[in-house]
């Protein structure tokens, strides 16, 4: 079941990347991918992406986005069948097994989950599983039904009500997450406020509604938790249109790359032998040391660490397109290790102590102590 939950965690992220990737560019990027991928494609996956560039062609602009989320929510072969035949077996015998002409294909591997399915409807990771092969194939009604039966079974999961929520709106056909995606996505994020994917969305339905400030603040709060430079772009880029909405000047999309700090953050023992794991992470600030106290600049990584940590800031990290990093004389920079995954402040944060700096000096050294725990 580990192997499985691996695979399907690096199926969601190439999801992710992709659909930050294409997510409001036009159908001509989109056609280009789509064309790449056929020169290389399978017999079935070519039929798939023919189907994808028809229909492509056929959709307006809106809608065509979906198109193509479509044909990257592939699922491998090898997964499904992996998953249904194999999982109980030990992996020293699948060598044998996995050359076997007789190892069924997609279809008969969908048609025995479903089997197991019906032999055992509460099998939460064969319902997630389910959905996500539903999506690979466009059935998006079942694969609302194993969501929201992996919703009862497990009531309160983030990760299922995102899941949840994307799989009603492609049902809907409309490529909107307004209605019964929104309620979801909703409870989802009051679950976990942190959520990358969910953070995403839910700018997508407040952009949907016109409520451009909401979607810039999300969206901003998602930016700073992004370590990925192309993904940080492109929800740059979204932030633009709903910046745009409200007859503001845009952020530069074409941040400074240049290092303008390397901030090397050490722990003492008693931090270091704290059991810190996910959600947690760990935030670098920078702030105005005689104005506001938001920060000016700011990135995050998740837990679990490596001591020593060394992190570089530059006009990349920052915030607000009037006020970049690299604008300030002195700059007071400080870090601190949020249990929740939260930027905003909670008492079982452990902070550093703050350091005032004149811009031009390249190393910074902080330090988790035990007298920093809140």
């Amino acid at each position: 079941m580990n192997e499985m939950l691996i695979y399907l965690g690096i199926s969601l992220l190439s999801i992710l990347l992709f659909a930050f990737g294409f997510s409001k560019q036009g159908k001509t990027a989109e056609k280009k991918w789509l064309m790449e991928q056929l020169a290389t494609a399978d017999q079935n996956s070519q039929q798939r992406i023919l189907e994808s560039l028809q229909k492509l062609e056929q959709q307006p602009t809106g809608v065509a986005n979906m198109t193509l989320l479509a044909a990257l929510l592939i699922i491998p072969t090898t997964f499904l069948i992996d998953y249904v035949w194999f999982h109980d077996i030990p992996i020293e015998q699948r060598v044998t097994i996995a050359g076997n002409p007789e190892v069924p294909d997609l279809a008969t591997a969908i048609k025995q989950l479903e089997q197991k399915l019906v032999e055992n409807p509460d099998d939460l990771q064969g319902q997630l599983l389910y959905g996500q092969a539903m999506m690979s194939i466009n059935n998006y009604a079942d694969a609302v039904k194993a969501y929201k039966k992996a919703n009862q079974i497990d009531p309160n999961n983030s990760d299922i009500l995102t899941e949840l929520a994307e799989a009603i709106a492609f049902r809907n056909n409309t490529g909107s997450f307004l209605g019964e995606p929104e309620q979801y996505l909703t409870q989802a994020l009051t679950i976990n406020p942190t959520k990358q994917k969910t953070m995403w969305l839910q700018g997508i339905v407040y952009y949907e509604k016109q409520l451009y400030q909401q979607a810039e603040d999300i969206w901003t709060d998602l930016l700073a938790t992004v370590e990925n430079p192309n993904i940080k772009s492109t929800i740059t880029k979204q932030i633009n249109q709903a910046r745009a909405g409200l007859n503001k000047p845009p952020i530069d999309t074409d941040l400074g790359t240049q290092v303008l700090f390397n901030i090397v953050i050490e722990a003492d023992e008693t931090i270091k032998t704290l059991d810190i794991n996910e959600p947690a992470k760990l935030f670098v600030f920078a702030k105005d040391p005689n104005g506001s106290s938001m920060p000016i600049a700011a990135t995050a990584i998740s837990a679990p660490f490596s001591w020593p940590i060394t992190i570089e800031l530059s006009d990349q990290n920052s915030l607000n397109p009037e006020t970049k990093l690299s604008q300030f004389e002195q700059l007071e920079i400080s870090a601190k290790i949020s249990m929740t995954g939260n930027a905003s402040n909670t008492t079982q944060d452990i902070v550093t102590e703050s350091q005032i700096v004149n811009q031009g000096v390249q190393t910074i050294q902080l330090t988790f102590t035990q007298t920093n725990v809140q």
